[in-house]
């Protein structure tokens, strides 16, 4: 009995300490704009994806000002990839509105290599207060 256990414990001690090193993880916040120029942004969607590293996205959260301070809609098994679609709208009254570059949403990612994750970002459609579409522009870059 005490040779089984011996044997046990030196499987056990092996298979901890034997294992290789795990690869190099980081997390990171990815923080999303919509430049709407001088129009109030009242809705958008657009795509979101990393496209270079193995990538999980973990949680996104909403942007800064009120009417996006809650988190954008998304399909929440299709951010378990390396790609989200994200959306959000408000039926705030236009003066209440954000106009130029607003941070709209932060997306929180894990990736696993050294190198640094190159972002693809695709603005659908932007919308004002009337649900009339405007010229608008989308950009992203990692926080510090």
């Amino acid at each position: 009995m005490k040779c089984w256990l011996a044997i046990l414990f030196c499987a056990l001690t092996f298979s901890l300490f034997g294992q290789q090193p795990a690869a190099d993880v980081h997390f990171r916040a990815i923080d999303v704009y919509v430049d709407s120029g001088s129009t109030p942004l009242a809705a958008y969607q657009l795509e979101f994806s990393v496209t270079n590293v193995p990538t999980t996205i973990v949680g996104i959260e909403g942007g800064s000002p009120k009417p996006f301070r809650e988190p954008p809609f998304y399909d929440p098994k299709a951010m378990q990839g390396e790609r989200v679609i994200i959306a959000a709208f408000s039926t705030e009254a236009p003066e209440h509105l954000p106009s130029g570059k607003t941070r709209v949403a932060t997306i929180h990612i894990v990736t696993t290599g050294n190198a640094r994750p190159a972002f693809a970002l695709k603005l659908q459609t932007a919308a004002d207060s009337k649900g009339k579409r405007i010229s608008a522009s989308a950009i992203c870059g990692e926080k510090p």
